[in-house]
C-alpha cells in the first residue's frame, strides 16, 4: 500500500509523463488528439453496421452496443498492454532518481483514461441520437467504471512487475488478449448464446467489467449476480495483487 500512496502523491509527475506521451504521439499533427475520436468513430461505425447486418439486428441497437463495448475493451487492453512494457520503456526514471514504481502505472492509467474519455464522446452521442437518453439508471455506469479502473490498475501493476522479470510474458499476454476478445461479448450480445453457455460467460472477468459499464448506459438491466461478481473480482484482485506488489515492486529496478 505504501507504494500506491507514494505514487498517488506524485500526481504531478505521472500527469506530466502521461501528457508528454500523448503529445509525442500526435506531434506535428494539425488535428492532434482529435484523431483519437475520428479514428474510433470510423472504426465502431463500420463494425457496428457490418455486424448488425450479419446478426440481422436493428442498427439502432447494435451500433451503440458495439461502440461502447469496443471503447471499454480498448481501455482494458491498452492499460494491460502498456503496463507490460511500462517499466523497461521508462527505466531511465529509476536509474537517475528514486521514484515509486506505481508512478509509472498511474501514468499509464491516466494516459489511457483520457483517451477513453475522448473515445466515449461518439458512443454517447450515438446513444442520445438513437433514443438511449441518460437517466438515473445510467449513474450506475460510474460505479462500474470505478470498479473497472481499480481492477485495471491492479492487474496492470502485477503484469508490469512480471514482465519486467520475465520478458516472454509480453508475447503471452498479447496472444491471450487476442483470443479472449472473441469469447467476450464485445461484437455480439450475450443473449445470442444458448442457455447452457450463459454460465460460462460468468467466468470471463472481461465480460463482467464490460457489462457493468456498458449495460447501464444502454438501459439494459444488469443482474445482481453480475454486480456481485464484478465487485468480488475487484476485491479478489486487490487481495492477490497488494501482497505481490508490496513484496516485489522494490526489486523492479534490479530487473531493468
Amino acid at each position: 500500500m505504501q507504494q500506491l500512496f507514494e505514487g498517488a502523491r506524485a500526481w504531478r509527475l505521472w500527469y506530466l509523463m502521461g501528457s508528454a506521451e500523448m503529445r509525442r504521439r500526435f506531434a506535428r499533427a494539425r488535428l492532434g488528439q482529435v484523431w483519437i475520436m475520428l479514428s474510433s468513430a470510423l472504426l465502431v461505425s463500420s463494425m457496428g453496421l457490418v455486424w448488425s447486418f450479419l446478426w440481422k439486428q436493428p442498427v439502432g441497437e447494435m451500433l451503440p452496443f458495439i461502440a461502447i463495448g469496443m471503447m471499454v475493451w480498448q481501455l482494458l487492453t491498452s492499460v494491460l498492454n502498456d503496463s507490460a512494457l511500462a517499466f523497461p520503456a521508462n527505466s531511465h526514471y529509476f536509474l537517475n532518481q528514486y521514484m515509486s514504481a506505481s508512478t509509472i502505472i498511474y501514468a499509464v492509467l491516466y494516459r489511457n483514461g483520457v483517451t477513453f474519455l475522448l473515445n466515449m464522446i461518439y458512443p454517447l452521442v450515438l446513444c442520445i441520437v438513437l433514443g438511449n437518453a441518460p437517466n438515473l439508471y445510467t449513474c450506475l455506469t460510474v460505479v462500474g467504471l470505478a470498479c473497472l479502473t481499480i481492477s485495471c490498475f491492479l492487474m496492470g501493476y502485477v503484469i508490469a512487475i512480471l514482465c519486467a522479470r520475465f520478458r516472454d510474458i509480453v508475447q503471452i499476454l498479447t496472444t491471450f488478449l487476442q483470443v479472449i476478445f472473441f469469447v467476450t461479448p464485445v461484437l455480439w450480445k450475450p443473449e445470442f448464446l444458448p442457455l447452457q453457455a450463459h454460465q460460462l460467460l460468468a467466468w470471463n472477468p472481461f465480460a463482467l467489467l464490460i457489462a457493468i459499464v456498458r449495460d447501464p448506459l444502454l438501459g439494459r438491466p444488469v443482474s445482481g449476480f453480475t454486480w456481485i461478481s464484478a465487485l468480488g473480482l475487484a476485491l479478489f484482485t486487490a487481495l492477490l495483487a497488494l501482497p505481490f506488489i508490496g513484496k516485489f515492486s522494490r526489486r523492479v529496478v534490479y530487473w531493468l
